[in-house]
């Protein structure tokens, strides 16, 4: 990994009751991004392209960082005003059954 690699840090500060992000040498946290689940943008691009990222795509990556911090911090939820594909369903959901 090069030295002038970077991760994106978005995260809620429970005092100021904001989203906030950083830029951090991906060398900092390496573990934890090997460790991770990371999916590509836009989402349905191959694993080997360098596709064009668009306006949409990057709308829904914001869409994405903040729904993630609405698990953690569910007040977050009201404050949110942004268009979605589909109704967000807040109910926790069912596990399938296994009979």
């Amino acid at each position: 990994m090069k030295d002038t690699e970077i991760a994106f840090i978005s995260f809620y500060d429970e005092d100021t009751q904001q989203v906030k992000f950083c830029v951090v040498p991906r060398s900092r946290v390496r573990l934890v991004i090997d460790s991770a689940l990371a999916l590509p943008i836009p989402p349905d691009a191959p694993g080997d392209a360098a596709v064009q990222i668009t306006d949409e795509d990057a709308r829904k990556l914001g869409a994405m960082a903040l729904l993630c911090h609405t698990k953690r911090h569910p007040e977050l939820r009201d404050r949110l005003r942004i268009t979605t594909e589909a109704p967000l369903e807040w109910a926790p959901l069912t596990p399938p059954s296994t009979e």
